[in-house]
């Protein structure tokens, strides 16, 4: 085997374990029976069947670097699921709702890892782990194309729209809590209806 083909190999086997640990980390921040508080980097090795010297390798900074991980793998994930739907469908109007709706998906299905995660997210910014590839630049992208297409919309306002909306929402989502009527009714059905209507409203603010 050649040495180009020995890195490869050794990229694959690295990038496999690890998310092998970030998913072993998602599970157990979805596990009821586990306070979140309790989550460290040793039960997470355990989880993932690989020793605690294997997870600081990849997580050198503790949490942190999994939170960050969760986020990447997260978004990842959505560029995929809107790269394959732009790809089959060009009008700009259904890409950003696909956008909306592959991003809040995956976020339902990453569930309490990704909360967890965005209550560290100043953390996570500060220490330099947030995503590769900014979503925000990434809506920016799709609504410069919208632009082109209905010259009576502002793509950097519509982008910032999209954008303190969706986070609006998903901050209310952060603090579902089923014990607590306010925070009750913020559950996943409430975030799929609420980020459904995000690209109209940000369009009526055009107006």
């Amino acid at each position: 085997m050649s040495q180009d083909g020995r890195s490869a190999r050794a990229k694959n086997i690295y990038d496999e374990a690890h998310k092998n640990l970030v998913d072993s980390a998602i599970e157990l921040f979805n596990n009821p029976d586990i306070p979140n508080s309790k989550i460290n980097l040793s039960l997470i090795a355990k989880e993932a069947g690989t020793s605690v010297a294997t997870a600081y390798n990849h997580f050198p900074e503790n949490l942190i670097d999994v939170f960050g991980s969760i986020f990447n793998i997260a978004f990842e994930k959505i560029v995929e699921g809107v790269t394959k739907f732009n790809n089959a469908n060009p009008d700009p109007h259904d890409q950003l709702k696909a956008y909306i709706e592959i991003q809040t998906s995956v976020c339902i299905e990453v569930g309490n890892a990704v909360r967890e995660a965005f209550y560290q997210f100043r953390e996570i910014l500060i220490s330099d782990k947030w995503i590769k590839g900014e979503p925000y630049t990434f809506l920016l992208g799709i609504c410069n194309d919208y632009a082109e297409k209905y010259k009576d919309v502002d793509a950097k306002t519509l982008t910032d729209d999209i954008f303190v909306i969706w986070n609006g929402n998903i901050y209310l989502w952060m603090r579902y809590n089923p014990e607590f009527e306010i925070w009750s009714k913020f559950n996943d059905e409430w975030l799929v209806s609420e980020m459904s209507k995000i690209v109209d409203k940000a369009l009526l603010l055009q107006k």
